[in-house]
Formats: structure tokens, C-alpha cells, sequence
């Protein structure tokens, strides 16, 4: 068999001996079911008060905040982090305010979120921002500052330097450490989505289960946590062939050069 798909099989089977053991023990009397229901009863349940279509319109709307937050944290992260690894200047003048801002988390940014951006969805879209912009700055920022000296002293002796050495050499020997930095960003905008849709949002998963907690209906509850989690599981492993395939066609670049 192949590696990846043994690997994907155990994966799936971990899940199935997770839920199973949840089905058991909600299932055995040591819990009251009301408040911690069997995940196949939750799921059925769920499903009849939260039907497809509608389940299916919050997964769409969640995801595409999450496109958006993401895809904005990601690019400025990678900016800030390559021009602040490579210029000395920029790079001691930007450190102290991010590692200033990098401890506090996105939920802390919620009030002046709806301050600056009001209630709409770019107040959303900037806490999904935040929870992705500082690992894909850490991550780059790291790989940037650990270039093998090696690379850019045979750049060098090719006639390379300045930008077109940052762009040929630098950049391409850093892309695991953004790779590394986009999946953990990817993640962590799943992570604060919840918090993200507390803005006066109307829709969204995150919606969907604060106002199941309001109406006490714990299998909606527990049917968004599973569906955010099977997103974020499909969308990363989806992130992860992209990457991967990208970070091979580089070195397959590199080596026919």
C-alpha cells in the first residue's frame, strides 16, 4: 500500500476510535446525555434543526471569511517578515513592535475591531486576519534569518546580489519555513473563527453555535464543532498537497538548474 494513503487510513481510524470511545462512554449512563450526547444522536439531531442547505450556507460563509483573513495575514506576513529578515534596518525597526503585539491574542482585538471596522464583515475578517498573520511572520521571519551562508555566497560568486539575490536564492531557500507558517496560519484562522463571528454576525458556523448555547440546543452545538473540525481537517490536508507540490516543483527547478 501506499505510504500516504497507510498514513491517511490510520489517520481516519484514530477519528473513528475517538468518536467511538465518545459514543460509549455518552452512551453509558456515567454522563447525562443532555449534556453530553452520543456524537451520531448530535449529528441527527443537529442535522433536523440545522438542515443540509442551511448547514451548508453557514460552511460557505465561514470559509469564505477565513479566504479572506487568511489570504490578507498571509500576504503581509510573508512581506513584513522577508523585508525584515533581509534589511537590518527594517528588520530591528519592525522586531520590537511585533514581538510587542504577537503575545496578545486576536480575541483581545475584538472591541476595536467593531471600534474600527464597525459590525459588518471586515471586523470579522480582521480577527481571522490576526490569528493568521503573526505564525506565517514567526515562521518566515525564522527562515529568513537561518539561510544557509553557503546559498548566498554561491549566489553570490554567480554575479547575484541585492534584490535579484533575495528573489533567486533567499526567498526559494526559506519557502519550508513559509509552508511551515501558512498551514499553522490556516489553522489558527479556524481557531478564532468562533470569536470572529460573535461581531454581530448573523450566519457562519461560529454564529450558528453561540446562538444554539443561547436556545440550550447542545446537539447544534456539538453538530458546528464537528463540521469545523472536518473543514479545517479537509482544507489542510487540501493546504498541504498545494504546498507540497508547490515546494517540489521548486527543487525540481533547482535541480535541473
Amino acid at each position: 500500500m501506499n505510504p500516504r494513503a497507510a498514513d491517511a487510513l490510520l489517520g481516519l481510524g484514530g477519528i473513528l476510535i475517538v468518536l467511538a470511545g465518545w459514543e460509549l462512554v455518552a452512551r453509558s449512563g456515567v454522563v447525562s446525555q443532555s449534556v453530553f450526547p452520543p456524537p451520531i444522536h448530535a449529528m441527527v439531531i443537529g442535522l433536523r434543526k440545522v438542515p443540509l442547505p442551511d448547514l451548508g450556507g453557514h460552511v460557505w460563509i465561514s470559509l469564505q471569511r477565513i479566504a479572506f483573513g487568511f489570504s490578507a495575514g498571509a500576504l503581509l506576513g510573508v512581506v513584513i517578515a522577508v523585508a525584515g529578515g533581509w534589511y537590518r534596518v527594517f528588520g530591528n525597526l519592525v522586531r520590537p513592535v511585533v514581538e510587542m503585539l504577537r503575545p496578545i491574542p486576536p480575541l483581545a482585538w475584538i472591541p476595536m475591531a467593531i471600534v474600527w471596522f464597525g459590525l459588518g464583515e471586515p471586523s470579522k475578517v480582521f480577527v481571522i486576519f490576526l490569528g493568521a498573520f503573526f505564525p506565517v511572520l514567526t515562521n518566515t521571519w525564522k527562515g529568513m534569518s537561518n539561510i544557509d551562508a553557503t546559498l548566498l555566497r554561491a549566489g553570490q560568486t554567480m554575479g547575484l546580489s541585492g534584490p535579484e539575490l533575495l528573489i533567486k536564492v533567499a526567498i526559494p531557500a526559506t519557502l519550508p519555513d513559509i509552508a511551515t507558517g501558512l498551514r499553522i496560519g490556516w489553522g489558527l484562522a479556524f481557531g478564532v473563527l468562533v470569536a470572529a463571528e460573535l461581531i454581530a454576525a448573523e450566519s457562519g458556523l461560529g454564529y450558528m453555535i453561540m446562538h444554539a448555547r443561547q436556545l440550550g440546543e447542545v446537539e447544534v452545538i456539538i453538530l458546528g464543532i464537528l463540521v469545523i473540525g472536518a473543514a479545517n481537517l479537509v482544507t489542510d490536508w487540501l493546504l498541504a498537497r498545494v504546498l507540497a507540490n508547490w515546494l517540489g516543483k521548486w527543487q525540481d527547478t533547482t535541480r535541473a538548474e
